[in-house]
């Protein structure tokens, strides 16, 4: 496993809450922290002491506004310090096979990310697309050269183990481009099962007692 990334999505959580959460998570190394778009401005400042990178998702969890408030949410992320934009990928567009509007997104959303060298990734919903539309969605990302992906938006609860399995199934068949596993993991033995698997590139935890557990292992290993 090449890194391991921090998501705090606590919608019921206040401005110093969030500050809290992330300066406890920031002791462990994450290499991304992931915030709501609108708690950007306040953490700034704390992320950029760190060599961690500022992430926000976009149109969580969804991901069923339209193209152009799509575009207003990035610009202004990109405007309150973000430097990755985990966008939610438009699933009406997707479910209803609209594949131009989708290319029409991804192409806006990227051309707004070069201009500011802001890197671009997208969130896919394993839970819900099929797997064959899960390998065209994945086509279309690299073909634009969308290199990041997540399997899903781990809203509510994600199965650890069918988040991975999804994960493995879409590399088998687009070796190309970089997932991150976000699946659920509470336990010793989900962490085991994360760092002894290597196919897995990168994870992704909103539990900062997990990202405890595995930067000690990882601390062990080393």
């Amino acid at each position: 496993m090449h890194h391991i990334e921090y998501g705090y999505y606590d919608i019921a959580s206040n401005e110093l809450e969030t500050k809290q959460t992330i300066e406890k998570a920031l002791i462990y190394n994450p290499s991304v922290i992931s915030v709501f778009p609108y708690y950007l401005k306040g953490i700034k400042n704390h992320i950029t002491k760190n060599s961690a990178k500022l992430s926000t998702i976009i149109d969580y969890p969804f991901g069923v506004s339209d193209l152009k408030s799509r575009q207003s949410s990035v610009e202004l992320a990109i405007k309150n310090g973000a430097e990755i934009i985990e966008l939610v990928t438009p699933a009406h567009l997707l479910c209803n096979r609209k594949y131009d509007k989708f290319r029409e997104d991804i192409n806006t959303h990227k051309s707004i990310c070069s201009e500011n060298n802001i890197e671009l990734r997208y969130v896919l919903e394993y839970r819900v697309f099929t797997l064959e539309l899960l390998y065209k969605i994945c086509q279309i990302l690299v073909g634009h050269k969308i290199d990041t992906i997540y399997p899903s938006s781990n809203h509510l609860l994600d199965n650890l183990a069918d988040n991975i399995l999804a994960s493995v199934m879409i590399n088998q068949k687009i070796d190309n481009i970089k997932i991150v596993v976000n699946g659920n993991a509470w336990t010793d033995s989900h962490v085991d099962t994360l760092l002894s698997n290597k196919k897995i590139y990168a994870y992704k935890t909103n539990n900062i007692y997990t990202l405890e557990k595995i930067s000690k292992k990882l601390q062990t290993n080393t």
